[in-house]
Parts: structure tokens; C-alpha cells; sequence
């Protein structure tokens, strides 16, 4: 029996927008997106085992990434979801204040 198998192999998942005034980072843009990064072990093509994960702040206009930890994207994590549902038209502005006065920053 033929195994292919191969590792390198590079997921993305933006979470949302996060202000730059929210998160105090020097940034050339207004909004920076938070995103995980998981490069994966892979077993005829299919991701099975996550050999790393990173945590970034991407600015959307030069592209650069700036590398958190993992602490620190799980405090900012709610708050760029709340923001993506808002972006989207998931929820409206009143929905946004009233959940946004309930969220709670480490």
C-alpha cells in the first residue's frame, strides 16, 4: 500500500476587523484583521494533524502581518468577530453597541 503524505501545507482564517485605535499598534490603515495561521500534517491530501498555529494582525493595505501571541488573540478574538458580524450586516448598529457594552477585555 503507497502513503502519500506531506506537511507545509498552509490554512488561513480571518477572524474580523480590529481597529487600530483598539489594539494601540502603528499601523498605516485604520483596520487591521486578526488571523490564524495553522500549517498542517497532511495524509492523502487531507489536513489531519496542525504541526504550528500563528496569530497575526494583518494590514489590509501593504499587507504586512504582525505576529501576537496566543493570549493575545483570544482577548482580541471577540471583538473582531463582533466587528465582522457588523462589516457583513449580520447584526444591526443597536445590536452592535448593546453586545459591544457586554464584551469584557482582559
Amino acid at each position: 500500500m503507497i502513503f502519500i503524505v506531506d506537511w507545509g501545507y498552509t490554512t488561513e482564517k480571518e477572524i474580523g476587523p480590529i481597529s487600530k485605535d483598539d489594539i494601540h499598534l502603528d499601523s498605516p490603515t485604520d483596520f487591521v484583521q486578526l488571523i490564524r495561521v495553522k500549517i498542517w500534517f497532511r495524509a492523502f491530501f487531507i489536513p489531519i494533524i496542525p504541526t504550528q498555529v500563528h496569530y497575526y494582525f494583518l494590514s489590509e493595505k501593504d499587507r504586512l502581518r504582525h505576529e501576537i501571541c496566543k493570549e493575545d488573540f483570544e482577548r482580541y478574538k471577540p471583538m473582531a468577530e463582533l466587528n465582522n458580524l457588523v462589516v457583513n450586516n449580520k447584526i444591526s448598529e443597536e445590536e452592535y453597541e448593546s453586545k459591544w457594552s457586554n464584551l469584557t477585555f482582559g
